[in-house]
């Protein structure tokens, strides 16, 4: 870290930055913290920031994305950051683009006119729902009571002749049947296979008879990796810290990441490995470049000679060693 005691907060952050060579839109999508925040904070603009507490954790997320030690620039800083801080708005005054914009009474008596206008505004669509529901089911209603009345109304009696007349019994003759015809079941089309959805470009509509070669990737920090499967179109992305890519071909994986100290790999089952310990890794114009079958005629050529290299990100922080944890056993000859 340069040791210009002169430059202010935003210009040592900006400075370290630009040095590694790691855009702001990168530093936003790693630390979740929106571009436009992250300008006020380069240019010490501390008027659109938020409260205090909330600078010092974007500071903190900042500098250990960039590989900076949170905490030493927390200190070196900390009298900056609350002399700055002074420069927003009081609650009182009100704070454009924030929570506290209006004061709390106004905002209270607001939100009860929204409910209560809501509530009115469901109730006018409710009665416009049910009301025809409500004429049509007192309409049947009525023509049911109608129709009860009618059957329960007595109808008069037909009057007896004195001489029955006998009708002649008319004499069915049944004709013949026709003859069955028998018709042939047409068959069913076959179903067609509905191809899997791959939208990483992974391999993963693939068969299982069909992969021939398999590897699984494990970040074990946030890193950029790029890879082609086959001849499907080259992939590129940050692939977050504990997060799983599982890459799988017909043919041949090509596969580059920012920092090979940040990724593991398993290969056929064989065991997981660092990538920055494999041996059959070749150093393109592009960058180290893993080719699965390690073997490959291809590793001649650059596969992503039309890219330009990835950015460099921060290797994985050590994994702290508890300070009482017993000395290893000695081992007995």
């Amino acid at each position: 870290m340069s040791e210009d005691q002169t430059a202010s907060l935003g210009e040592v952050l900006r400075q370290e930055r630009e040095r590694r060579g790691i855009t702001i839109e990168q530093v936003a999508s790693a630390t979740k913290i929106s571009v436009r925040l992250l300008h006020s904070l380069e240019s010490d603009n501390f008027a659109e920031l938020p409260a205090k507490p909330f600078i010092r954790g974007f500071v903190a997320s900042y500098a250990r994305f960039i590989g900076l030690d949170p905490a030493e620039i927390l200190t070196r800083f900390s009298d900056f950051i609350e002399t700055k801080a002074h420069d927003r708005p009081t609650k009182e005054a009100g704070h454009s683009g924030y929570a506290f914009e209006k004061r709390e009474g106004e905002q209270s008596r607001m939100l009860l006119w929204l409910v209560m206008g809501g509530f009115v505004v469901i109730g006018a669509l409710l009665m416009f729902v049910l009301k025809p529901s409500l004429k049509h089911h007192e309409r049947s209603r009525a023509e049911k009571l109608r129709a009860v009345h009618a059957l329960k109304s007595p109808t008069p009696s037909p009057k007896l002749s004195p001489t029955p007349s006998v009708s002649p019994v008319p004499v069915v003759v049944p004709s013949p049947s026709p003859p069955a015809v028998r018709t042939t079941p047409s068959p069913s089309p076959t179903p067609t296979k509905s191809a899997k959805p791959d939208p990483l470009n992974s391999g993963l509509d693939l068969e299982p008879a069909e992969i021939k070669y398999k590897v699984v990737f494990k970040a074990l920090a946030d890193v950029w990796v790029r890879y082609s499967v086959d001849k499907k179109p080259t992939m590129k992305f940050i692939l977050r810290a504990e997060r799983i890519l599982v890459l799988r071909a017909k043919e041949i994986i090509r596969f580059q990441v920012s920092n090979p100290k940040a990724i593991n790999f398993n290969y056929a089952g064989r065991g997981w490995k660092l990538g920055a310990n494999e041996k059959t890794a070749t150093q393109q114009e592009s960058g180290l470049t893993l080719f699965f079958p390690t073997d490959s005629s291809e590793k001649n050529t650059d596969p992503f000679a039309d890219s330009k290299p990835l950015p460099l990100t921060p290797p994985p922080r050590p994994t702290p060693t508890p300070r009482d944890a017993p000395p290893p056993p000695t081992p007995t000859p």
